[in-house]
């Protein structure tokens, strides 16, 4: 796994702040993951954030009453709709302060009494032993250093038999040369500890005691997200001071750069408990 040494939870924190201060957030949509595209190019970015969220919901073979831990809840959206549509109670954690506000007054704002959200480090879960009946993470585990320990800690709360759905970017060959600075600027700009191979996501479930059932590579369905990002940060640095701006430029030519890349792939793994 190409990594980020540097990166922490209160960094990671800092980068997402810096983020919805320039109002990244809501230009995305108000979701902080990528779009899913089935053949439709002009499904707006707000829809296709969705169609990921519930891509996730239906791997998870939910049912009325079940109990689920969202890894890295951003702003609450997903555990929102999802324990909306499907009526399971949904805890989400974030290291995020300000996401943590955000994501209680959306739950509030929408009803969605079995949605709740706490401050936690997904490797040190302020929860007992089989806690949820499963868990889904989605674009969170490559902000973690130590993935392995993050997933054997969701395999302690998770039940015997339950199911985690995890939603990550991967590169699908190594990177070299040139496109090495540009996963390594990708890296430090978006604070991300690192991007997993396809081959590093299946070991690290099975180091944390997980066993994979499913991976697919959905990398061209998500691939216009990049676009939409770059183009959603170029229009917000024009309201921005220097500073900000110039920062704001380089994280939309590196998003761009990146999702032009024919070995940017985005995974979606299904693993169960046993």
């Amino acid at each position: 796994m190409t990594q980020q040494p540097a990166t922490t939870p209160d960094s990671v924190e800092q980068t997402y702040d810096v983020f919805a201060d320039a109002g990244a957030t809501d230009a995305l949509g108000g979701n902080i993951h990528v779009g899913y595209w089935d053949g439709d190019p002009g499904v707006p970015i707000a829809e296709a954030t969705d169609r990921l969220t519930d891509l996730v919901a239906q791997r998870l073979a939910l049912r009325p009453g079940l109990r689920l831990l969202d890894v890295g809840c951003g702003n609450g959206l997903p555990a929102v709709r999802i324990a909306g549509r499907h009526d399971v109670e949904v805890t989400g954690i974030t290291v995020s302060r300000r996401q943590l506000a955000t994501a209680e007054k959306e739950a509030a704002a929408h009803g969605a009494g079995r949605a709740s959200f706490r401050y936690a480090d997904a490797v040190d879960l302020p929860f007992e032993d089989g806690s949820f009946d499963g868990a889904f993470a989605i674009e969170s585990l490559l902000h973690i250093p130590d993935q392995t320990a993050a997933l054997a800690e969701l395999r302690r709360v998770v039940r015997p038999g339950g199911l985690l759905v995890v939603a990550d970017l991967c590169r699908r060959r190594p990177f070299t040369g040139a496109d090495a600075a540009l996963l390594d600027g990708m890296l430090g700009v978006y604070e991300i500890a690192g991007v997993n191979t396809p081959e590093e996501h299946r070991a690290r479930l099975a180091e944390a005691g997980w066993r994979l059932t499913d991976m697919t590579d959905i990398g061209e369905r998500v691939r216009p997200s990049y676009g939409h990002a770059a183009a959603a940060f170029r229009g917000l640095a024009a309201s921005l001071d220097a500073a900000a701006a110039e920062r704001m430029g380089e994280a939309a030519d590196l998003m761009e750069a990146f999702g032009r890349h024919p070995d940017a792939g985005y995974v979606l793994m299904t693993a169960r408990r046993p």
